[in-house]
């Protein structure tokens, strides 16, 4: 909004106050945020002006209830601002951490550069028999092929079809960025499909061309009730690609991390319908939860004690809120197959995750994927 500066004292609060009556009819959390963001840049220009914040706190006298708690609340978000940058200036990221945050050397941070192996068809086949031996070949019959994504640090030399989370898409020349209630959808990654080639499942996929995922803000959020979805586009040529330019500027860009990718074997999630159906007593529920869980944490260090880097393309999904997709899938939940299933990530610096604790999936019906009709894919998630 570089407009701002060549607007008047006048213009600006104008336009600042038809910000805050014009929000209340807007629903979509991402829409609001952008006005949100409109009206503190006008603050912050109406600050920097000598009678700029006098103009703001005459507003105080304001008839309308909601303008008088929007300066108030302007009035001390400026405040904060100017306490905020006095501190910054006094002080500095501690030595060896990642923006002020954690320590480069934090296990999640560590991860992104260290892949571990995943479990291994005999070693799966061996384990399940051990433990629940008169329903281990009805469980081995589930098992599918996926492949793990695994985030590592952003490469300034990367190819611009390279597979990667987050940064800036490429498309096509003159492809247009989807939208959602007038919100650019935000851009969550692409996957060169020939970075796949040897990989277990790969069949199932296009030998080359570039998957690329967008999502709704309010989906990607959890913002379930607000959420319209999410798009995916196949392009099969990858040549002629440019950096694609979004209709408006992006208020959120997830940290750029490119992909390496590790093949792997997955089973059905403990709490699906598909395992209650094959162990329907909770005693070899339990067992096999606990199998689940090993196999997910294989290879990972010691001291990591949670599931983590859950990222994978095939195989089936990991299910934080059971079956239960009500809120975005059109169809069943067994009526489709997992495309991609996308866990919070980190490049080795920066950290990005979905909602309050969750999982982005892509699902395309059996026939959809059979016909490889990417762009029927229908975006959930799921959070805790």
């Amino acid at each position: 909004m570089n407009e701002l500066v060549k607007r008047s004292d006048a213009e600006l609060l104008q336009a600042w106050l038809d910000n805050v009556r014009n929000r209340a009819a807007i629903e979509h959390v991402g829409a609001l945020n952008r006005r949100m963001e409109d009206q503190v840049r006008i603050e912050r220009e109406l600050s920097g002006r000598a009678s700029g914040l006098d103009r703001l706190r005459a507003l105080l006298s304001d008839p309308d209830p909601e303008v008088v708690l929007s300066v108030e609340q302007a009035l001390r978000r400026l405040e904060a601002a100017a306490v905020e940058a006095e501190v910054r200036g006094r002080s500095a990221a501690p030595p060896g951490s990642a923006d002020g945050g954690a320590p480069n050397d934090h296990p999640m941070f560590r991860l992104a550069r260290q892949p571990p192996p995943a479990m291994d068809v005999a070693d799966i086949a061996k384990r399940l028999i051990a433990a629940v031996p008169l329903e281990a070949a009805a469980l081995l019959r589930q098992l599918r092929p996926a492949i793990g994504l695994w985030p590592q640090a952003a490469r300034a030399d990367a190819r611009i079809d390279g597979s990667r989370l987050g940064g800036m898409p490429c498309a096509p020349p003159g492809w247009q960025w989807p939208v959602a209630a007038t919100e650019p959808m935000l851009f969550i990654g692409q996957i060169n499909c020939a970075d796949l080639r040897g990989l277990p499942g790969v069949e199932a996929l296009p030998s080359q061309g570039l998957l690329s995922c967008f999502g709704d803000h309010d989906t990607v959020m959890g913002c379930l009730l607000t959420g319209e979805g999410g798009a995916l586009y196949y392009w099969p040529e990858t040549d002629h690609l440019v950096p694609a330019e979004p209709p408006l500027e992006m208020l959120t860009v997830f940290p750029r991390a490119e992909l390496l990718f590790r093949p792997m074997w997955d089973l059905p999630d403990p709490d699906s319908s598909v395992i209650t159906a094959i162990l329907p007593d909770r005693s070899s529920q339990t067992i096999y939860k606990s199998f689940h869980r090993e196999m997910r944490q294989y290879g990972l260090p010691a001291e990591i004690d949670y599931p983590c880097n859950c990222s994978k393309l095939l195989g089936w999904p990991d299910l934080l809120q059971g079956e239960s997709f009500e809120f975005t899938l059109d169809q069943p939940c067994d009526q489709y197959r997992l495309l991609l299933q996308l866990d919070s990530y980190t490049n080795g610096s920066e950290a990005a995750g979905w909602g309050p604790g969750g999982y982005l999936y892509y699902f395309l019906t059996k026939h959809d994927l059979a016909e490889r009709r990417f762009e029927a894919a229908e975006l959930a998630i799921q959070f805790t």
